[in-house]
C-alpha cells in the first residue's frame, strides 16, 4: 500500500463525517475542517516527503483562493470553501487533475439528486435540510465521494 493511499484512507473517515452534516444541516462544521488539516499536519511527515508535502499545500492554497472567491460570491458555502482545500492535501499532487473530474461528476451527480429530493414531497418531510432549502446543494458530500472514488482508483490501478 502507497503512501498516498495510506494518506488518503485515514481521513475517508474524517470527509464522509462532514458529508453527513452537509446533507443533513447544510453545515460543515469547523471541527471537522480542523480534525482533518490537524491530521494531515501530523501524519504527512511520516508518510510523504518535503516535495509532494510543498506541492500539496501549494494546490491547497490555489484551492482555497478559488473557493475563497466563490464563497464570495454566495456560490458556495463557508464550510465548503474550508473543507475543499483541506481535501486537497490528501489527493496526491500527480492526481489533482483527475480528483477535480471525478469532483465534477460527483458535483453534478449530488446536484441532481438534491434536486430529486427537492422536488419530491415525500422526501421533502423527511426533515433533512438538504431537502427541505431549494438550490441548496451538499457539496460535501461530492468531496466524500470524489474522495473514495480516488482512493478506489489507487487501490485498482496497474
Amino acid at each position: 500500500m502507497t503512501a498516498d493511499l495510506l494518506l488518503l484512507l485515514f481521513f475517508l473517515p474524517i470527509i464522509f463525517g462532514s458529508a453527513i452534516s452537509d446533507f443533513n444541516h447544510l453545515k460543515i462544521r469547523n471541527v471537522q475542517v480542523t480534525v482533518g488539516l490537524a491530521a494531515f499536519l501530523v501524519i504527512s511527515p511520516f508518510l510523504l516527503d518535503l516535495n509532494e508535502i510543498s506541492f500539496r499545500l501549494l494546490s491547497a492554497v490555489l484551492i482555497f483562493g478559488i473557493c475563497f472567491i466563490l464563497f464570495s460570491l454566495r456560490l458556495i458555502g463557508g464550510g465548503d470553501a474550508k473543507m475543499m482545500p483541506v481535501v486537497l492535501l490528501f489527493v496526491p499532487s500527480d492526481e489533482v487533475v483527475l480528483f477535480l473530474r471525478i469532483f465534477a461528476g460527483a458535483l453534478l451527480l449530488v446536484s441532481l439528486g438534491a434536486l430529486f429530493i427537492q422536488r419530491t414531497p415525500r422526501l421533502r418531510r423527511a426533515g433533512w435540510t438538504t431537502a427541505q432549502e431549494r438550490r441548496q446543494v451538499p457539496v460535501g458530500v461530492a468531496m466524500a465521494l470524489s474522495a473514495a472514488a480516488l482512493a478506489a482508483y489507487l487501490v485498482l490501478r496497474p
